[in-house]
């Protein structure tokens, strides 16, 4: 009779584990180099340092490898036998963190997805840590950014110039780049006024369907700010894929967070507007390679809904304004680069930064993907998708940079670009 616990060991050996997507940040420890998992899409909230022999076995974590693939391949690459209690070890814990495609994460997810469904509103998430979440203190903040950037805008709203259809504005971390914000909004706030802000935010989890919607107000420490019903369901009528089913990005996601409190900031009180808060990701790969032939469907039905949702809305006598949520490259350690970026480096960013500049200037989404093609991302940009998604509509036809910056982000000098922009449609 066959011993259970030699089949249960059997058992577990045959298990083709599959990691979900993390990222590995390097660490500079004492015992040597180490790595820092961290969920992007913050559904895993803890972060797991481990060794770079054990980052070495995570590769093989794909769904396709068994555990005893996963020793073979340890072996093959150290010459050494990696002890299988320790590979089950690691097995178990990246479980119980939920970084497994398991039961035990869908069943996590589908909790998370039922409390959040079931909020009257989406929290403020990051207030009190990437902002403050007193309203007074975060009004002073605001203020000062304007103060050091682009100015406060006059007090008497439109300054007679053409309307704003799209603006592009960072969401780099308030403290980094706040000020580079304004220049976005205070363009906003001396347009003709819009009704409704169509938050195009970078998806930095991913998404199945490229896109999603939350039909839900946003929370903010200087009060809600209210989602477009109207709006929404018409586009989601137009558009012929999912768009609600992945609401759990948004939970984490600050892209559309802070476009929210700025846009309370300068009209919460003031004149009425809504919010249509839609993540977005996908790479440009998914445009040229005829092996994303799906995802470029969802996208280009997607921007084809969403100008036709916005032509309707206009002739319904309804303003509305495409605002995308983009940082550009991220260079340095903190981003994968072996070195910290000098002088000529950045000005090599700075250069590759400026032909999607140019491309948003004209308006022309063609020219935005073959820039970034022509270089093969090289310098990481994350807000691809919003951008993309913003000109391949067509709710504007030209563009103005209205600022650019670099900023530091980390003590190793890691760098990340942003900046603001104005487009206008048809004159």
């Amino acid at each position: 009779m066959p011993d259970p616990q030699t089949s249960t060991r059997k058992d577990a050996m045959s298990a083709k584990p599959k990691l979900r997507f993390v990222e590995a940040l390097p660490l500079e420890a004492e015992n040597g180099q180490r790595f820092a998992l961290r969920d992007p899409s913050g559904l895993a909230e803890q972060m797991i340092v481990v060794s770079r022999e054990t980052l070495f076995l995570l590769q093989f974590f794909d769904g396709q490898h068994s555990l005893l693939d996963i020793r073979a391949e340890f072996y093959r690459q150290s010459g050494t036998f990696l002890p299988e209690q320790q590979l089950e070890t690691l097995v178990a814990q990246l479980d119980r963190s939920y970084f497994l495609e398991s039961d035990t994460f869908r069943a996590y997810k589908s909790k998370l997805e039922q409390q959040m469904l079931a909020l009257p509103a989406r929290p403020a998430a990051h207030a009190g840590a990437s902002y403050p979440a007193e309203a007074g203190e975060l009004r002073r903040q605001l203020d000062g950014f304007y103060a050091n950037g682009a100015g406060l805008p006059a007090s008497n709203g439109s300054n007679g110039g053409p309307f704003v259809t799209g603006a592009i504005a960072p969401h780099i971390d308030l403290r980094v780049g706040g000020a580079c914000y304004t220049y976005a909004y205070r363009a906003l706030a001396e347009s003709a006024p819009a009704e409704v802000y169509v938050i195009l935010g970078t998806g930095h989890s991913g998404l199945l369907h490229c896109f999603s919607c939350l039909p839900k107000d946003f929370e903010t420490p200087l009060g809600l700010v209210r989602h477009d019903d109207r709006f929404i369901a018409e586009l989601a009528r137009r558009h012929p894929f999912d768009l609600f089913s992945e609401p759990l990005p948004h939970r984490s996601e600050h892209t559309i967070e802070f476009q929210a409190v700025f846009l309370q900031h300068l009209f919460g009180g003031r004149r009425p507007f809504t919010i249509v808060p839609i993540l977005c990701s996908y790479a440009y790969p998914m445009l040229t390679d005829d092996r994303f032939s799906h995802e470029r469907e969802i996208v280009h039905a997607f921007v084809k809904a969403l100008r036709q949702t916005c032509e309707l809305e206009s002739r319904r006598g309804r303003r509305v304004c495409c605002l995308a949520s983009v940082d550009f490259s991220h260079v340095g350690p903190r981003y994968g680069d072996r070195s910290t970026p000098d002088r000529d480096f950045l000005q090599s960013v700075e250069t590759a930064d400026r032909q999607l500049l140019q491309a948003i200037e004209a308006g022309d989404a063609g020219k935005l993907v073959e820039a970034n093609e022509r270089i093969q991302d090289r310098y990481r940009v994350c807000g691809f998708a919003p951008l993309h998604t913003l000109l391949a509509s067509g709710v504007a036809q030209y563009g103005k940079v209205l600022k650019y910056e670099q900023g530091t982000v980390d003590d190793r000098q890691s760098v990340v670009s942003y900046a603001s922009a104005a487009l206008y449609g048809r004159d």
